[in-house]
């Protein structure tokens, strides 16, 4: 068994495809069966196409421009007019590719919300399926995965009969240190010692950053602390 799991994003339109007048007779039998959106595609290896879209993420709000058509897929991004990058996605990546549009519709979206999303539904170890549809119901570009329910999603960080570990962090601060160590393909570490009392964030991949939270020192940032021995995580 598997359940579908959704997240979905609104984009900005770059064109407008104008619409032929139709009959009386084709107005009624459209009206009864929902309109074909205009691409759904299945893609096996949701990874790679995170890796392909991270190569052409300069900074960390930028918008991109896709471009669909009969043969994949264009992502295109551009620094102040001079500089442009475009990532090609031939429909021979996707395991399905349903193309029902008139033209080559185009609209925008946030390269770095996208991406985020995609790496929300990749699995660590395992091939994600994903699908992608556009238009959805309300004009917005659809990402779904299937998850198998045979995967645990319950980890048991401390054992049985031990003091538990706690810290607090204000949440703007916890949310710029993840934002500065994610970097693409990146791990985080998280490391707790209780001499002197510190809370260490590490980022391994292309380079490596850390960040110490000093109980003591910042208390402003980390308010709470509790540790009687040395832990990571």
């Amino acid at each position: 068994r598997s359940k579908w799991i959704t997240g979905s994003f609104l984009v900005r339109e770059e064109n407008w495809r104008e619409r032929e007048n139709e009959s009386e007779e084709e107005m009624s039998s459209s009206a009864l069966e929902a309109e074909a959106p205009d691409l759904v595609c299945q893609l096996d290896n949701v990874q790679g196409m995170v890796d392909a879209l991270s190569a052409v993420r300069w900074k960390r709000h930028q918008d991109a421009v896709v471009e669909l058509s009969e043969h994949g897929v264009v992502l295109i991004v551009e620094d102040t007019g001079c500089l442009q990058a475009k990532v090609y996605l031939q429909r021979e990546l996707f395991i399905r590719y349903e193309y029902n549009a008139e033209g080559r519709p185009r609209f925008g979206v946030s390269l770095g919300l996208f991406v985020d999303c995609l790496n929300t539904f990749s699995l660590p170890g395992r091939s994600s399926m994903i699908e992608i549809q556009y238009p959805g119901p309300d004009m917005q570009l659809l990402v779904k995965t299937r998850i198998p329910d045979t995967i645990s999603w319950d980890y048991n960080f401390e054992p049985a009969g031990s003091t538990p570990l706690t810290f607090t962090v204000k949440s703007a601060a916890l949310k710029e240190a993840i934002d500065d160590l994610e970097w693409p393909g990146s791990s985080i570490q998280i490391l707790l010692q209780p001499v002197p009392p510190c809370v260490t964030f590490k980022g391994e991949g292309h380079g490596d950053l850390q960040i110490d939270f000093m109980y003591y020192v910042n208390t402003d940032l980390l308010i709470a602390f509790h540790c009687d021995r040395q832990v990571s995580y």
